[in-house]
């Protein structure tokens, strides 16, 4: 319905609910005056009177109690949504990019316990890939694996962690594998393979003073979750 008369409306609901023009007065910081001038404009518009009085005894007609109870709800619940929009608005927002590894074993983990320190901050969390350059000016924080600083007008950069290799494999495969003693033990695979890093097991096999394979084969995974994946379901020997 169009041109609804809401102020009117507004003090119509105070009025009804306190039972009382002083009371709606108070409540909306207008005189009495300008309540009752409301309330004569919505009984206008509408057709028909809204409330009796008998002496100083202010009472709502049956037929407008239904239109206060649902001007209550509808007011109300405006009232919620706008309370929640501005409580959105002021929550700081902080937007995380990480790569796979650094997301999965070490960010999300203490995830719950930096919302209880700073429940005022909004967290957006993404990947951050290896290979796709980042916007620094799209981000807050960003954890990424890099072998020199990037060169970016947008952030300001320090060391997180250095990055170290080792083997990794299953229960089940080291009990219908193993057992892994020594390099040689290991340099026999299967491997897994990091995309990211294709000269991993290469690098680790020459440092481990191994006998490098003519062919190091074994299916290699993009995603640092798919390789842990594999390796958790004993499908060889991950770095």
């Amino acid at each position: 319905m169009k041109n609804l008369p809401l102020k009117a409306l507004q003090t119509f609901e105070a009025v009804a609910r306190h039972n009382s023009y002083q009371g709606a007065a108070q409540e909306l910081y207008v005189t009495p005056s300008a309540v009752s001038h409301q309330i004569k404009n919505l009984q206008q518009w509408l057709g028909c009177p809204l409330f009796e009085r008998r002496g100083n005894q202010l009472t709502i007609l049956p037929g407008a109690k239904k239109l206060a109870l649902s001007l209550g709800l509808s007011l109300g619940d405006i009232a919620l949504a706008c309370r929640q929009m501005r409580e959105q608005q002021q929550l700081t927002k902080l937007v995380i990019a990480a790569i796979p590894a650094v997301a999965t074993c070490w960010l999300i983990p203490r995830l719950a316990d930096f919302q209880q320190l700073c429940p005022e901050i909004s967290l957006r969390v993404s990947y951050a890939i290896h290979g796709i350059e980042l916007d620094f000016s799209e981000v807050d924080i960003a954890f990424i694996y890099a072998t020199k600083p990037p060169q970016s007008r947008d952030a300001s950069v320090e060391l997180f962690r250095s990055a170290e290799s080792f083997p990794v494999c299953s229960p089940y495969f080291l009990r219908n594998y193993g057992p892994f003693n020594n390099p040689e033990q290991i340099s026999i695979g299967p491997f897994l393979h990091d995309a990211v890093t294709s000269e991993g097991w290469k690098e680790w096999l020459y440092k481990a003073h191994c006998a490098q394979p003519q062919q190091i084969t074994g299916p290699s995974f993009d995603d640092f979750n798919l390789l842990r994946s594999a390796a958790l379901a004993g499908q060889g020997i991950a770095l």
